[in-house]
C-alpha cells in the first residue's frame, strides 16, 4: 500500500496563509454591519465574496488534513472531503491528463472518476505507475480523432488534401497563437510604436475568429488535451488582455456606462458569430458551459478594451480646458506601481476626485499646484480627459 498527500511545501503554504485570508475575508464580511451606517451596496457586494472565500478556505484546510490517494493491492482510493471514490484495478479504463488534473478513468458508467491534483506528493510516481499499466485516454482520443478528420469528406474529397487542410490549419494556429503571445507583450512591456502595438491586439482577437469561421470547424476555439483539433485560444485571450489594461491604463474615462453598453455589444456579436454554424461546442456537456462563458469573458476584455482605444485615440473633437488644485498625492504599491492625484471639482465632475496619472507627471507636480484637464466628448460619444501640467498649444 502506498499512501500520497498534498506536498509538504504545498501544505505548509496553505496552513499559513489560509488562516490569514479566512480572517481577512471574515474582516470583509463583518465590516459593512460595524459602520456607523450601513451600506447596502458594500453588503450585497462583500457578503458573498467573504462566504465564498471562507467556504474555499475552510474545505482547503479540510483537504489538506483528510484529502489524499491510496494505491492498495487491488484498488485505487481517494479521500476527499466529503467523501471517498475508488476504483479496483480490473475497472480502470485508463487516464487523462491536463494542467492541473490526472483524471483516472473507469471503464464503467456506475463508477466515478478520480481526480488527483499536480499538488499532490508523489505527482511523478503516480504518473508513472499509471502510465506502466494503463492507457494514455489523452493520445488514444488524440489518434481516434485524427482519423476522424482524415475521414470526414467535408474535409475535402480526398484523405490527401485533408491531409494538407490539417497541417496547414495547425501551423496556421501555431503561427497566430505565437502572435497572440507576441503582442501581450509588446502591449504590455514596451508599446513601442504605441499604435501597431495595440493594433496588433485590436486585431489578432478578430484573426482568430474568423480563422475558426473559414476552417469549415477544422479549427477550434478551444484544444482540450487529447484533441487533434488546432485551436487559436491563445490568440484569443492575449491581446484581449493586452488591449484592455492598455485602455486601463492610458485613458482617462469620465462616464463609463456607454463603455458598457458598447462592449457587451461587441462581445455579444462576436459570440455570436462563432456559436453559429459549428459543431464544436453543442451544449449537452458541462465543459461546453463553462467553454462559453470563458469565451464570453475574454471577448468582453477585447470589447472594453477596443471601445476605449478607438474613442480616445482617434477622437478629434475639440477639448475643453478646465484647471484644478491638487489637494493631494499617493502611490499604490503592488503588482503594478500606481499614482493618483487627488484633485479639486472641475468642469463636468461636481466633487472632489481621485485620478491615475504618470509617474513623470507625478513627479513634476507637488500638493496645491494648479494642473490642467482637457475634457474631450470621444470619438464614440464616450466623454474622456487628460490631466496634464502642460499648456495645449
Amino acid at each position: 500500500m502506498r499512501e500520497y498527500k498534498i506536498a509538504k511545501g504545498w501544505a505548509i503554504f496553505i496552513w499559513i496563509v489560509a488562516p490569514v485570508l479566512i480572517g481577512l475575508f471574515g474582516f470583509l464580511g463583518v465590516m459593512p454591519f460595524i459602520a456607523d451606517e450601513i451600506n447596502m451596496t458594500l453588503v450585497l457586494i462583500l457578503t458573498p465574496i467573504s462566504i465564498g472565500m471562507l467556504t474555499l478556505m475552510i474545505f482547503g484546510l479540510i483537504d489538506v488534513y483528510k484529502g489524499r490517494l491510496i494505491i492498495h493491492e487491488d484498488r485505487l482510493v481517494s479521500i476527499g472531503v466529503f467523501n471517498s471514490k475508488n476504483l479496483k484495478f480490473n475497472e480502470i479504463k485508463g487516464y487523462t491528463v491536463n494542467e492541473q488534473y490526472i483524471f483516472v478513468e473507469p471503464n464503467t458508467r456506475e463508477k466515478k472518476r478520480i481526480k488527483i491534483s499536480q499538488y499532490i506528493g508523489g505527482y511523478n510516481e503516480i504518473l508513472l505507475w499509471l502510465s506502466k499499466n494503463y492507457l494514455n485516454l489523452n493520445i488514444i482520443n488524440e489518434q481516434v480523432e485524427e482519423q476522424e478528420i482524415l475521414n470526414n469528406e467535408s474535409f475535402g474529397w480526398s484523405k490527401e488534401i485533408r491531409e494538407e487542410k490539417l497541417s496547414n490549419a495547425r501551423k496556421i494556429t501555431k503561427l497566430v497563437n505565437l502572435l497572440g503571445i507576441l503582442s501581450l507583450v509588446w502591449t504590455l512591456f514596451y508599446p513601442k510604436p504605441y499604435d501597431y502595438a495595440v493594433l496588433s491586439a485590436l486585431i489578432l482577437p478578430v484573426v482568430a475568429v474568423l480563422a475558426i469561421k473559414f476552417s469549415s470547424g477544422l479549427i477550434r476555439i478551444d484544444k482540450p488535451n487529447g484533441s487533434a483539433y488546432p485551436s487559436v485560444v491563445y490568440a484569443l485571450i492575449f491581446p484581449s488582455m493586452g488591449l484592455m489594461v492598455r485602455a486601463v491604463f492610458d485613458y482617462d474615462i469620465f462616464d463609463y456606462s456607454s463603455v458598457w453598453l458598447k462592449s457587451i455589444t461587441i462581445m455579444i456579436s462576436l459570440l455570436f458569430l462563432l456559436l453559429i454554424k459549428q459543431k464544436e461546442i453543442t451544449f449537452k456537456k458541462k465543459q461546453d458551459l463553462l467553454t462559453v462563458a470563458s469565451v464570453a469573458m475574454f471577448l468582453w476584455v477585447y470589447g472594453f478594451g477596443a471601445v476605449i482605444y478607438l474613442n480616445c485615440n482617434f477622437d478629434k473633437s475639440e477639448p475643453q480646458n478646465f484647471t484644478a488644485k491638487i489637494l493631494d498625492k499617493r502611490i499604490s504599491t503592488g503588482r503594478h506601481t500606481s499614482y493618483y492625484l487627488e484633485l479639486t471639482a472641475w468642469g463636468q465632475q461636481k466633487e472632489i476626485d481621485e485620478v491615475s496619472v504618470s509617474k513623470g507627471l507625478y513627479n513634476r507636480v507637488e500638493i496645491d499646484n494648479e494642473i490642467n484637464i482637457y475634457f474631450r466628448n470621444g470619438k464614440l460619444e464616450i466623454p474622456w480627459f487628460i490631466v496634464t501640467d502642460r499648456k495645449r498649444e
